[in-house]
C-alpha cells in the first residue's frame, strides 16, 4: 500500500490487492463514486463533490498503467476504453 502526493493537488492511491472494489465498499464513506456508471454495484452520489473524499478519473474503469512526472505531468492508461486515458502536461 503506498500513498503519492509528489504531483501537486493530485493524490494517487495504490494498493497491493487483488479485489479493489470489494475494499472500496467496506470504505465507500471515503470515495466519492458519482462518476462511476450507474449500474455499477459501487455507485452512490452520497458524496458526489464532498471535499476530502477519493474520487477516481477514470469512473468504474481500471488504469492498468499510471506514469507521473512531475506536477500535473502524468500520463495514464485505461486499455478497456481509449477515451479514457489521459495525458496531462499542464502549464508546459
Amino acid at each position: 500500500m503506498g500513498l503519492y502526493d509528489n504531483l501537486g493537488d493530485t493524490l494517487f492511491y495504490t494498493r497491493g490487492i487483488v479485489h479493489l472494489y470489494k475494499d472500496m465498499s467496506q470504505n465507500l464513506d471515503l470515495f466519492d463514486t458519482s462518476n462511476f456508471e450507474t449500474t455499477h454495484p459501487l455507485y452512490t452520489t452520497k458524496n458526489h463533490r464532498a471535499l476530502g473524499k477519493f474520487k477516481s478519473e477514470t469512473g468504474s474503469l481500471v488504469p492498468l498503467e499510471f506514469v507521473g512526472l512531475r506536477a500535473k505531468m502524468y500520463s495514464l492508461l485505461v486499455p478497456d476504453d481509449p477515451k479514457e486515458c489521459r495525458i496531462r502536461a499542464k502549464g508546459i
